[in-house]
């Protein structure tokens, strides 16, 4: 119950390799100018923009019955950074007042992106869940694949503090994640069933390789109409929310240009959860995927 926000989130990790921290310096996060020298994988960079803003309504079942958990909203806007203007992302996560006796959810997520690479360039987390709490502040430099950790804090305590851990080419932040899947290009792409596609992110001060595995065509009736999706099941780390992990979530995308993610599934270790999407502003492309 406590990981609810993550299935909005697409955390689809399995553990690779862990991340030694060394000292670093106190620099501006930088992104390599050729996206082409740092990704291999096709993008279309006109996915979405600067205004779009996607409301869900998050679902969870146990023994038989349906109840609202929450929201979860991601907004993008303009912000100023490293000389020239880059993308906020803003997550906020609450749990719906009908849960708040029961356990409190109150989750922010920031990535600052470079619109001309889908690199994040600043990653900030600050949760509230129930007595829980946890901050992060990290700093990409891809130029020189590091990652500065300005802070971990996990319940108050300091866990790292200026420090520096080296990354991969192309590594993500939490957020930024569902954002550089949404811009992978499908026409150029030409993926198979069973295909899948790698994304490095970067989370607590490890780095993880993970995957979304493409599951083919299908069509998905919502409240907001009849859509033609394409279906993903990512790879999930062993938690105790999901258990041991695997790729037993599943995420319907609209069919279009805008690829939306419209519904996230995944049995939890006890009940289910569904992240529907309910709301959508200032999409960039005409919602083409919808059938009625």
């Amino acid at each position: 119950m406590k990981k609810w926000i993550w299935l909005c989130l697409v955390i689809c990790m399995s553990v690779v390799y862990h991340v030694h921290a060394k000292k670093g310096g106190n620099n501006e996060a930088t992104s390599t100018a050729s996206k082409d020298a740092i990704c291999s994988l096709p993008l279309d960079y006109n996915t979405f923009q600067s205004g779009e803003k996607l409301t869900y309504k998050i679902y969870y079942n146990w023994s038989a019955i349906w109840m609202k958990a929450g929201n979860v909203t991601f907004e993008i806007s303009d912000a100023y950074m490293n000389s020239k203007t880059v993308y906020h992302v803003d997550c906020v996560g609450k749990t719906a007042s009908a849960f708040n006796w029961f356990y409190t959810i109150d989750d922010h997520y920031e990535s600052y992106i470079d619109p001309s690479t889908l690199l994040p360039l600043k990653y900030i987390r600050d949760i509230h869940e129930g007595k829980f709490t946890k901050k992060n502040q990290f700093r990409f430099f891809h130029d020189r694949n590091e990652v500065a950790i300005d802070y971990r804090i996990r319940k108050g305590e300091v866990k790292a503090k200026d420090e520096v851990a080296s990354i991969k080419s192309c590594t993500q932040d939490v957020l930024s994640t569902l954002y550089y899947a949404r811009a992978f290009d499908f026409k150029k792409g030409h993926l198979a069933v069973g295909d899948t596609i790698p994304i490095d992110v970067f989370l607590d001060g490890k780095s993880y390789n993970v995957h979304l595995r493409y599951k083919g065509k299908d069509e998905l009736k919502t409240k907001m109409g009849k859509f033609r999706c394409l279906k993903f099941a990512p790879m999930l780390l062993s938690s105790y929310a999901f258990g041991e992990g695997g790729e037993t979530m599943v995420i319907w995308v609209t069919d279009d240009a805008n690829k939306l993610p419209l519904l996230i599934e995944s049995p939890l270790r006890v009940g289910w959860m569904k992240a529907y999407l309910n709301e959508y502003e200032n999409l960039v492309h005409p919602l083409d995927a919808k059938i009625k």
